[in-house]
């Protein structure tokens, strides 16, 4: 009987450390397993430095689960209540001003056709004075935020946020731009991000629906909601560049700092049209290159990552001193005054028609004679000549034939009657100009009039 008594214990020695290896083994295999799916379906969790890219999409489905609701309401219960009042206000202006659809943000057909004929240029920042005027923008894309400007408090959001013109396109693989600390405080916590429009003015990207943001202050980024803040790259000062790379198809955005690129932060941001967002809760100087420039970030230069060519194709302007075939610099010789006629009718630099029938071309200049070969009579009235008085033109028309004629009086051959209905015309031509040229108050339009031209 003992024997086998002895037997069977020897045999639970055995099998004991093999079942407690088995179970630690098991426990090592699935307990990693376990905790990540914990944290992974737990929004908000704070995470290490570059621990991978949120999937904006993915929880933004999460929203409205009690996990969210639980951290959303330890959030506000952990807050100070400045920051709670201005994260309410934002919350309520969402709410009044939804993001519009991706259709209603499209780049239009005028402005696609803007973006051909500038290029880069075609993107600025042009924000409502009226209601934003913490912000202002010279050169289009050199952003200068005030100091204590409206909603720069944190009861009253906490920044100044500035938005671009222009969505970012779709058409290719990746679009890129940079934003450089030209004036930065250390005060100043500077946020560079990604959101829809209408975005509240008085909010920085990344705390409100639909927008991505990275913070300057401790290197965070976030997404949508204040509490969803995490750790993410280094902290960026004045003189830094910080660049913004997306990707269109797979709605993945990265961030760079001086030419040195960080990692994805974010996925799944293709619902909506993003505009390059900027905001300051300080004084700040800002610029921002949206390609009309190099980039610090080398592979972005080499790829053409920038939204559109530098150059479009409207063409620029006339290079200075080309001032062949101008009209404003022609008419510039032109005569501008009555005085100014006379004198060049005086000079013989301004030719007229002349105000009777000329029968006798001009021989004196070779210039009639060239044009006479051609077939082509020119007349010129000189200074000192006049045209017949219309009395004597018209006495010699109507005169009767002379004593001892015999015969019926013959008609009236047509050149005489031409002369006189021409010399009538002239007179009257000539005394409505010297009506308009003293009268006061008139001023004589400019005109240049050839010379009288008969074609044979």
């Amino acid at each position: 009987m003992s024997e086998p008594t002895t037997s069977v214990s020897e045999i639970m020695l055995l099998l004991l450390p093999l079942m407690m290896i088995g179970v630690a083994m098991i426990f090592v295999i699935i307990a990693p397993f376990v905790m990540y799916m914990v944290l992974r379906l737990r929004p908000g969790v704070a995470l290490g430095d570059r621990s991978g890219p949120i999937n904006v999409a993915f929880e933004e489905q999460l929203e409205s689960s009690s996990t969210v609701q639980s951290a959303y309401q330890r959030w506000l219960e952990q807050t100070d209540d400045a920051t709670r009042a201005g994260f309410e206000c934002a919350a309520r202006w969402c709410q009044q001003n939804p993001p519009r659809s991706q259709r209603d943000t499209d780049i239009t057909m005028p402005q696609f056709l803007g973006i051909q004929e500038k290029g880069v240029s075609a993107w600025s920042f042009d924000p409502p004075y009226e209601d934003n005027q913490g912000v202002y923008v010279s050169s289009r894309t050199e952003i200068q935020f005030l100091a204590d400007s409206v909603g720069m408090a944190p009861e009253e959001g906490g920044a100044c946020s500035i938005q671009s013109n222009l969505p970012l396109p779709k058409q290719n693989e990746v679009y890129y731009w940079e934003a450089k600390m030209f004036n930065k405080p250390s005060t100043t916590n500077v946020v560079v991000g990604l959101s829809t429009k209408p975005y509240p003015s008085f909010r920085a990207p990344g705390l409100c629906k639909h927008s991505v943001g990275y913070f300057s202050q401790d290197g965070s980024k976030c997404y949508n909601h204040p509490f969803h803040m995490q750790s993410y790259g280094p902290a960026y000062v004045h003189g830094d560049v910080i660049g913004v790379g997306y990707r269109p198809r797979s709605g993945s955005v990265f961030f760079t700092r001086n030419g040195m690129r960080i990692s994805e932060a974010f996925l799944g941001l293709y619902s909506y049209n993003l505009f390059p967002t900027v905001s300051a809760d300080g004084p700040a100087e800002i610029h921002v290159n949206f390609g009309q420039a190099g980039f610090v970030f080398i592979e972005a230069n080499v790829k053409r990552w920038g939204l559109a060519p530098m150059v479009g194709t409207l063409a620029p302007p006339p290079a200075y001193g080309q001032d062949k075939d101008s009209i404003l610099i022609e008419s510039a010789y032109t005569p501008s005054s009555s005085s100014q006629l006379r004198n060049d009718v005086a000079t013989e630099e301004l030719v007229r028609v002349p105000s009777y029938d000329a029968s006798v071309p001009d021989t004196e200049t070779p210039q009639h004679d060239r044009l006479a070969a051609q077939g082509i009579c020119m007349a010129t009235l000189r200074p000192s000549q006049a045209p017949p008085p219309y009395s004597a033109a018209l006495a010699d028309s109507c005169s009767p034939p002379p004593q001892g004629a015999s015969g019926p009086p013959e008609a009236p051959s047509p050149a005489p009657i031409r002369g006189a209905i021409h010399a009538l015309h002239g007179w009257f031509h000539a005394w409505h100009r010297l009506r308009r040229d003293t009268s006061a108050g008139t001023p004589e339009v400019p005109s240049t009039e050839l010379v009288g031209v008969l074609v044979d």
